[in-house]
């Protein structure tokens, strides 16, 4: 029981929001369905929606707690796959078993329905929690479904009558759970790690990888990783050849850049571009089909879309403090102040990486849905996105590292973007491009350049650290 309690822990220690709100959503379902049970039937819709959308909750905690509990030491302590079974059972018992005992007590209709449905929901949130790929997967599923809701709720009326429904879906969840929990339970090497800034947009989850946990790509991200690293190297070997052939201070910024930012080369740049443009088509392919799409939302989604790359910035360099003790004593600066200018010099790169990536995007969106005015989205964007890449740059470069701070930061800089993006928009609509473009670009990019002068000089202030990140 001890090891049971020790998981839980585990979790609330990971995760402590989702905890909480799996079992608010939790107690409120047991409050309507004690008035369920009282003889008020209104009361399980209530109650069913809750209880479904807890257990959804809660077991995507429980499939991203696996990720960083079935790492390859774990497998060495006494019985540990027997212990996660006896969790898994108890899980069960508490999600499964337990509410069910209930709707059979008070004698609710399709009871066997009920039972794999609530299979099924736990199975898709352990799915979607340990196996992030395995997630996106089952998202176009999803969305597909949501096109067509008169078929959906003709299928659902008729799968609520028919026999073999509990069967289907308790084969479903059989399939999720074996292709989520399957890759955690060998036992393999880890792969080299990787630049934390190395941003190949194979899935943002790798900035969030749980400590220890090993990297797991498929066949595909095998390759796309490949050619990213083929990219990358030759970008590094043309630095090097030139510095060698003729040093200069800009080739020597070059260098540090490319050991830094591996994969914002033009090479690699034009493949994350193609890639998420793959992605930013499915997308609007989808928004097309929505009534009411503002095609002019286009440009506020590229630009949070770009920017959304900086906290990453600030995750990273935390994470290379150790390694950037070696490439201190290569540089070997006259003072601490050139140091730090020389790492501030060569992440500003990342502003006109972002800014045309913005465009890009916004370009492709408006091609995309027939956008009425594009050259006023793609004006607005590149103002907004240049002001709103440096405001990122130089919050995320001095930034709290703490995950609470980070997230204030990153959430107040997406809002400000979206409402600085619309602002800028009307202005330009009511004074027209002279006068609402200057007035936009003398305020966005005041600021952004005032931040960044501000940071600058609070960056070039302190001390290079080179300890290992707590925790």
């Amino acid at each position: 029981m001890n090891v049971t309690w020790q998981l839980w822990l585990q979790l609330f220690r990971r995760a402590p929001l989702l905890v909480v709100l799996a079992h608010a959503l939790l107690l409120a379902s047991l409050y309507f369905a004690i008035h369920w049970l009282r003889g008020e039937q209104r009361a399980l819709y209530m109650a069913a929606p809750l209880f479904g959308f807890a257990t959804w909750l809660w077991h995507t905690g429980q499939g991203y707690n696996l990720r960083g509990v079935c790492t390859p030491e774990s497998f060495l302590l006494p019985h540990f796959r027997r212990r996660l079974l006896e969790y898994g059972a108890i899980d069960v018992a508490l999600w499964v078993v337990l509410p069910l005992t209930i709707a059979a007590f008070a004698k609710a209709p399709f009871l066997s329905f009920m039972a794999s449905g609530l299979v099924l929901v736990a199975s898709f949130g352990v799915t979607m929690g340990c196996n992030p790929r395995a997630g996106i997967i089952l998202w176009p599923a999803a969305i597909a479904l949501g096109w067509m809701p008169a078929l959906v709720n003709t299928l659902a009326k008729q799968a609520l009558h028919s026999p073999l429904t509990p069967w289907l879906f308790l084969a479903i969840a059989a399939l999720l759970l074996r292709l989520s929990t399957a890759p955690l339970m060998r036992i393999e090497d880890r792969e080299t790690d990787s630049s934390p800034l190395e941003s190949t947009s194979l899935g943002r989850m790798q900035s969030r990888n749980i400590p220890g946990e090993s990297r797991r790509k498929g066949f595909l991200g095998k390759r796309i990783a490949g050619l990213y690293d083929h990219a990358a190297h030759r970008a590094m070997q043309r630095a090097l050849t030139a510095y060698q052939s003729h040093p200069t201070w800009r080739r020597r910024t070059l260098l540090v850049r490319r050991l830094l930012l591996p994969n914002d080369n033009p090479e690699a740049i034009a493949l994350r571009i193609a890639l998420v443009a793959i992605i930013v088509f499915f997308y609007f392919f989808v928004m097309m089909h929505r009534p009411h799409f503002q095609p002019t939302v286009i440009g506020a989604y590229a630009i949070a879309l770009c920017i959304s790359r900086f906290p990453q910035l600030n995750i990273g360099m935390a994470r290379m403090r150790p390694n950037m003790a070696d490439l201190y004593l290569t540089l070997a600066p006259d003072t601490r102040a050139e140091y730090q200018k020389t790492i501030a010099d060569a992440l500003l790169v990342l502003v006109p990486i972002s800014v045309l990536t913005a465009l890009v995007y916004t370009a492709l969106g408006a091609v995309l849905v027939h956008a009425p005015d594009p050259w006023r989205m793609l004006f607005v964007a590149a103002i907004v996105s240049l002001a709103a890449s440096l405001v990122a740059l130089s919050l995320h470069l001095i930034g709290p590292e703490g995950t609470t701070g980070r997230t204030i930061v990153n959430f107040v800089v997406m809002f400000g973007v979206m409402g600085v993006y619309w602002g800028g928009y009307w202005l330009v609509n009511t004074l027209g491009y002279a006068i609402g473009g200057g007035l936009l670009t003398l305020v966005t990019l005041g600021f952004g350049g005032a931040t960044r002068f501000a940071a600058e000089r609070e960056y070039l202030a302190r001390p290079p650290r080179f300890d290992a990140p707590i925790g």
